[in-house]
């Protein structure tokens, strides 16, 4: 049973109110108790463990024992204790003893207590106490061990006191081993650790109060089963001989006893207090059945939700949420902070999480209700299928966070399951408290569709304004804006969502508004892997031709399914730049796009407008390329008409869309280029965005030099090729050929030879090659016109490479 102390007695009926000390001094049944045994198939003390739920029900317990004792502290009432009183032969004597089948952690927890305070007490030591005929016959050690503290008297300044009694030499080797004893010994420290500080004349009236014969602090009422009529399946019944309750049940009554401590809240609805504990164990226990876990128990899925339900409710009210915790821990905290004495909102806590609770029971879908209904209502409103162009249900994107987990898009059973744990995010507590407090409104379907797709997207686009931590905490002001969401409210009034995003939902409420046939188109274009909502980079004026939308809308989706280093290719021939950022050295980090499938993230990042952009820098050239796919267009022919059209300067833009190799399609590569000063001739090609000594890097015109040669890798000298080039973009890149050590290197007006070699025949070998191509001072110039190249400079420099290989260099 649960050690949950009580401030109200329960009624007597046949049973005795007593205290420990009492016990052994009045009459039970017509026999007066000499003795008290633990019978053998009782477990063993379990307040004393040293696990975290232990160590939460002993922290109370002691702390709710030790108030009592305080002089100005209300008496405890320790609810039943069941038990009958039998003659038990000790030496040809009968001594009637006590055999409790449900009270044994705490009866051991106040003989513990009773050896403590006794141990301060002068005149405590001189003689044998009626209380000492306390025994455990669960193992012999333990026996013993409990007749051992009521003969010994501890040093009170040992730190801890088990030290000191460990080191007695009539503490036996083997009692290391008993679990009773060492959780006993646990016990003990806590006692010590709460009463150490303590002058002597407290200890002495929390003795006294203790052991008052007449008006002890600390009383129980015992209930002799044989009175009862009752047998030993009451036990079973309770407390399914000797297995712990679990960290829930726990909480459960722990909860329950911090709702009838409130006086507030009890004179406010003291119905709805009794309500709350009858649901927490039928109608919401039926609700989380469906989603019990392996281990056959709703206990962990239960608390996941009442976690969400009184984290949300705290970051409303502007109370710290620590996310930190362990789900009990945090419940434990949370629930004195919502319901306790000093909660200022208690009965309102109170009634919103049973009505929290209650929707689910109430709510309707596919022809059923209460906790049939959840499933199906969620199929309603959200789907995973990654190939829906419907507008509802809604695609949600970060389901896939849930892994495996067998959930499908039921939100509720997600967070039966996940809630706390890393698959679960502060995204996800968001979205689900916007369909909660849809259900708890009442909301039309039709109307939670709209809203829900509103709060997907903001969602979506807001992942650094979705925070609770210690430098910033928006979850307050977020919920109160999921709830002026779901209730249709003003977009202006969202301050604390992405604005970029608020304002992209408010311009396309006016171009629906405008042209409300091009709602499906919107809401599928949305619905994109690579967009998640956010179309900021389209045209979303009202004044355009809406056919011209309806189709850049379905050519975006014909686009993305080519591969994604062609997009970026043609993107360029659009006369896309990048996004790019001005380093330091004069060079320029530009992301062009990332080249494979798997990389959607950066190009979903990338479609995003920038709080300091006006207008998105791609969307010129991604208009006009979903133009051209509209003219029957592919991306390699838009591609293949620009690298070809003798007007096209040939800078980095060039190249990149001409050489597949320089756009990364087989490297490790997110897209990003570190581009030289004007025209480009110089190219690092990072693994992420950064040109460093934390990674190695590619060299793009080196790459597309050495592949339009089709120069095997045995050939290369440059160790680890081609992600070799660690440091800055401004080093030196050099293609090192392994035969002679020459270096090649892309510079502004072509191709830099160096180290060349000095063995006579590979000189001899070099200078006819550089004099063939007229290799000056080491330079082999590429023709130029205002710097820019007017020949091609990888197809030269490859034919160049190809003769110095034959020449055996």
């Amino acid at each position: 049973m649960t050690d949950t102390p009580m401030t109200t007695p329960p009624a007597q009926g046949d049973g005795t109110l007593t205290s420990l000390a009492q016990l052994f001094s009045r009459p039970i049944n017509g026999t007066q108790v000499q003795a008290i045994e633990i019978p053998l198939f009782q477990r063993d003390y379990a307040q004393g463990r040293k696990n975290e739920q232990a160590r939460q029900v002993r922290e109370r317990f002691i702390a709710d024992l030790c108030a009592a004792l305080d002089s100005d502290g209300k008496s405890l009432h320790l609810d039943f204790v069941f038990g009958d009183v039998v003659n038990k032969e000790d030496g040809g004597k009968q001594i009637p003893t006590l055999y409790p089948l449900d009270g044994q952690q705490r009866l051991t927890t106040l003989f513990l207590l009773h050896c403590y305070l006794a141990w301060h007490q002068p005149q405590s030591s001189a003689s044998a106490q009626p209380w000492h005929a306390f025994q455990y016959a669960t193992r012999p050690g333990a026996r013993a061990f409990c007749q051992f503290l009521t003969q010994c008297r501890p040093r009170m300044d040992a730190q801890p006191v088990s030290a000191w009694l460990c080191d007695q030499a009539n503490y036996l080797p083997t009692w290391k081993h008993d679990p009773t004893i060492q959780g006993m010994l646990v016990v003990l420290d806590a006692l010590h650790r709460h009463y150490q500080d303590q002058p002597s004349e407290l200890l002495h009236a929390a003795w006294l109060r203790l052991t008052d014969p007449v008006n002890p602090a600390i009383r129980f009422l015992l209930l002799p089963v044989a009175a009862q009529k009752l047998d030993n399946t009451l036990y079973v019944k309770m407390n399914s001989r000797g297995r712990p309750l679990t960290g829930f049940e726990n909480f459960k009554a722990d909860l329950e006893a911090l709702l009838h401590k409130n006086p507030a809240l009890l004179e406010a609805d003291g119905a709805a207090v009794k309500a709350f504990s009858h649901k927490i164990d039928t109608d919401w226990a039926d609700l989380f059945w469906p989603y019990r876990g392996d281990n056959h128990l709703i206990d962990e899925e239960c608390v996941r939700y009442l976690r969400f339900l009184f984290e949300v409710r705290a970051w409303k009210q502007g109370l710290s949420v620590q996310t930190s915790l362990g789900d009990l821990s945090a419940l434990s905290v949370l629930s004195k902070a919502l319901l306790g004495n000093q909660a200022s909102a208690a009965h309102d806590n109170l009634d919103w999480i049973a009505r929290a609770l209650d929707v689910w029971l109430t709510v309707q879908s596919a022809g059923l209700s209460g906790p049939q209904a959840i499933a199906p209502l969620f199929t309603s409103l959200f789907t995973r299928d990654t190939e829906s162009i419907a507008s509802t249900p809604l695609r949600i994107f970060n389901f896939r966070d849930f892994g495996d987990a067998p959930v499908g898009v039921n939100m509720f059973h997600a967070c039966c399951r996940l809630y706390g744990t890393r698959p679960w995010s502060l995204a996800h507590t968001v979205l689900l408290y916007g369909v909660l407090h849809g259900l708890m409104q009442g909301t039309p379907l039709a109307d939670m569709h709209h809203r829900l797709r509103i709060l997907r997207n903001l969602i979506e686009a807001s992942r650094s304004e979705i925070r609770a931590d210690s430098t910033r905490n928006n979850m307050p002001a977020l919920l109160a804006e999921v709830e002026t969401i779901m209730a249709g409210g003003p977009l202006h009034a969202v301050e604390t969502f992405n604005q970029v995003q608020v304002r992209n939902e408010q311009a396309k409420q006016a171009l629906v508004g405008a042209h409300p046939t091009l709602h499906e188109s919107v809401c599928q274009l949305e619905d994109h892997e690579l967009l998640r909502g956010g179309l900021t980079v389209f045209d979303l004026s009202p004044a355009q031709d809406p056919r011209a939308f309806a189709s850049r809308a379905r050519q975006f989706f014909t686009l993305f399914k080519h591969p994604y280093h062609q997009v970026s290719a043609a993107l360029l021939a659009k006369g896309h730049t990048g996004r790019s950022r001005q380093r330091s050295s004069g060079h320029r980090l530009t992301y062009i796009g990332a080249p494979r499938q798997r990389q959607a993230g950066l190009w979903e990042n990338h479609w995003r407008i920038r709080y300091n952009e006006a207008i998105h820098p791609s969307a010129a050239a991604l208009q006009g390329l979903l133009d051209d796919l509209a003219f029957g267009q592919t991306p390699q022919a838009v591609i293949d008409t620009f690298v070809q059209a003798p007007s096209t300067p040939k800078d980095w833009r060039y190249y990149i869309a001409k050489y597949e190799v320089m756009r990364g399609a087989s490297l490790d590569f997110a897209g990003n280029y570190v581009l030289g000063p004007g025209p480009g001739y110089a190219i690092c090609m990072p693994l992420s965005d950064s040109c460093d000594n934390r990674s190695n890097h590619h060299d793009a015109y080196l790459l597309a030099l050495a592949n339009e040669a089709g120069l095997p890798t045995s050939d290369i000298g440059n160790h680890g090729w081609p992600r070799c080039f660690p440091g800055h973009e401004t080093n030196e890149r050099h293609l090192i050929l392994r035969r002679s050590g020459l270096k090649i290197r892309c510079v502004e007006n072509g191709w830099a030879l160096s180290d060349i070699p000095s063995e006579p025949a590979l000189r001899n070998a070099f200078d006819t090659v550089a004099s063939k191509y007229a290799i000056q001072d080491g330079l082999f110039a590429v023709p130029q016109t205002q710097g820019i190249d007017i020949e091609d400079r990888i197809i030269i420099g490859a034919q160049l490479l190809h003769e110095l290989i034959e020449a055996g260099l």
